[in-house]
């Protein structure tokens, strides 16, 4: 058996199963790659090779599909007010890793949802690595009292209190106009 495999190796090609390794996916994804020409493949007795320089430069693409055009701007239906929280707030000096860490932590966990969000973004400046925008939406009607959203705002704040400086925070309360 290990003659075959010797065998059926090529110099600067690598069976699908090795590929599948080295990109982290399943041999039956990597089949349909080459199915549809992402991946240049030979058959050799039965089984396929693929350029080992193609394995390396192999790119997916981004999940989704790519937009034509962009989508139109919306207003909001008049009976319902879409309403957001905008924080800007500093990294602490070093902690940009546990930060990091903390987030995906969060999302793993899916760790404070805030209760009637439709949306929750958390954005790192790209002028100004040590900042971050956070950005939550409501709509009115799902929005819960004040008493909850402040304890949950609180609890989200502390969770993070030993990586984000709360003092240099800035916040606003906002009023959706137009959506996409």
């Amino acid at each position: 058996m290990a003659e075959q495999e010797e065998y059926l190796r090529i110099p600067g090609h690598v069976p699908a199963e090795e590929a599948a390794r080295m990109l982290g996916l399943s041999v039956k994804t990597i089949y349909q790659h080459i199915n549809a020409g992402h991946l240049p493949a030979k058959v050799v007795r039965g089984k396929y090779m693929i350029e080992e320089r193609a394995v390396e430069d192999f790119k997916r693409n981004p999940p989704g599909r790519a937009r034509k055009q962009p989508p139109r701007w919306r207003a909001y239906n008049s009976r319902i007010n879409m309403l957001g929280t905008g924080i800007q707030v500093q990294i602490r000096p070093g902690q940009q890793e546990a930060f990091r860490k903390k987030l995906q932590a969060m999302r793993e966990g899916n760790l404070h949802p805030l209760t009637g969000t439709i949306q929750r973004y958390i954005f790192k400046d790209k002028n100004s690595p040590s900042t971050v925008h956070i950005w939550l939406v409501w709509k009115d009607n799902e929005m819960p009292d004040e008493e909850t959203q402040t304890q949950e705002l609180e609890a989200f704040k502390a969770d993070l209190a030993d990586v984000l400086d709360w003092g240099t925070e800035q916040s606003s309360e906002l009023e959706g106009l137009l959506y996409t």
